[in-house]
């Protein structure tokens, strides 16, 4: 039996993603390190976001194949007491693009997140038993 996502997936020459998009606008900090070894980090914007990826608005020009951390901002002061959930993800960029004043990258998730997902909870279930 295939998955959900697979299953429901329109089959499409065109369209080989692996996973459907969200068009949800979600920040991220964005981690590299610069061509003289100096870290950045900068406050970027999810346009849409899969389990294998997302589409970033930026104002950094990277090269694809750039390895990238990306860190959802958390609001509480103490995220030990959150359920467990990923907030760092590693990724790499696959295509950099101008569109008017930003760069739209196209970044694939280093493990897809339903993945992660499932290990969260097979270490939760084996943490509670």
């Amino acid at each position: 039996m295939e998955p959900p996502n697979k299953r429901l997936r329109p089959e499409s020459l065109a369209e080989r993603r692996e996973w459907y998009r969200l068009p949800i606008s979600i920040p991220f900090f964005m981690r590299d390190r610069k061509s003289t070894g100096e870290e950045f980090l900068e406050f970027t914007t999810a346009l849409n976001v899969s389990a294998g990826g997302v589409l970033l608005a930026t104002e950094r020009y990277l090269e694809p194949g750039t390895q990238i951390s990306l860190e959802v901002p958390i609001g509480l002061l103490n995220k030990a007491r959150l359920p467990h959930s990923v907030s760092l993800l590693h990724a790499t960029v696959l295509r950099c693009t101008l569109e008017r004043q930003y760069f739209l990258l196209g970044v694939q998730f280093e493990k897809p997140l339903i993945a992660a997902s499932s290990q969260s909870e097979n270490d939760l279930s084996a943490a509670n038993s």
